[in-house]
């Protein structure tokens, strides 16, 4: 529920009756008064909660209050069905990866404002092997992201992953072998019919995009893992030396 205020609101609010307000995401904004005063007065988002206020209750009430149960079960589905390939959609899985990141932001915001409030323990100092495996598991989740596994067809971001290209290969192969002039390729939510030579050359200047891409990811582990400070690891920059995304238009 987003609400506004005149003076900041306490994180967390108690009722008297058992319940307990949690505001959060609480921000600071400039307001003109009538009289032309400018004040500063708050902007948050509030949830009604039950019992204690601990980690778990904020975050199932403050989940619930973004996705309900029905739109989280919609996206899973949605997601599971484009893994197995039964949905050829990019948005599904775009849109579950979303809802992940969402929901990761909302828990460490919790866990900031918990551990503001002496409700929780302060987060432990990492050491230099874990800040390096945390920031693999970055570099390995940007490589799987649209950041890196994406070119442009016909303008519109979208991607194939590596099953999908080898069975296109193996498709393209046989076509070429029968000598037939034209395939079709479920390519960004469409079916196409292209030249057999046209798709050749597509699939495979995306497998060396993917190969490239897979180099580069590689190259930034390797210098991660020789890095002897927290504060060179935690400053890496590992989103740049990526090749140029290819672009097809049909």
């Amino acid at each position: 529920m987003k609400s506004n205020s005149n003076v900041r609101p306490p994180i967390l609010q108690d009722l008297g009756d058992g319940s307990w307000h949690y505001n959060y995401n609480i921000k600071e904004v400039p307001v003109t008064t009538e009289s032309g005063e400018e004040k500063t007065a708050f902007e948050y988002e509030t949830v009604h909660i039950w019992g204690k206020p601990d980690y778990d209750t904020l975050a199932n009430a403050v989940i619930a209050e973004h996705y309900s149960i029905s739109e989280e079960t919609a996206l899973i589905n949605k997601y599971n069905a484009f893994s197995l390939k039964l949905s050829i959609d990019p948005a599904d899985k775009e849109k579950y990866e979303t809802y992940l990141k969402k929901v990761s932001d909302l828990k460490a915001m919790i866990k900031v404002d918990l551990r503001a409030l002496g409700l929780m323990e302060p987060e432990p100092g990492r050491t230099l092997e874990q800040t390096i495996v945390t920031k693999i598991a970055e570099i390995d989740a940007y490589d799987n992201s649209d950041e890196v596994n994406c070119f442009l067809f016909n303008n519109k971001k979208t991607w194939i992953d590596a099953g999908t290209r080898a069975v296109f290969r193996n498709s393209i192969d046989s076509a070429e072998l029968l000598q037939e002039e034209t395939i079709q390729i479920p390519i960004a939510g469409e079916i196409l019919t292209v030249p057999v030579v046209q798709a050749k050359i597509m699939i495979a200047k995306i497998q060396r995009y993917a190969d490239n891409a897979a180099i580069v990811t590689e190259g930034h582990k390797i210098a991660i893992s020789s890095l002897n400070s927290i504060s060179k690891v935690e400053s890496y920059n590992f989103k740049i030396g990526y090749p140029e995304k290819e672009e097809f238009s049909v």
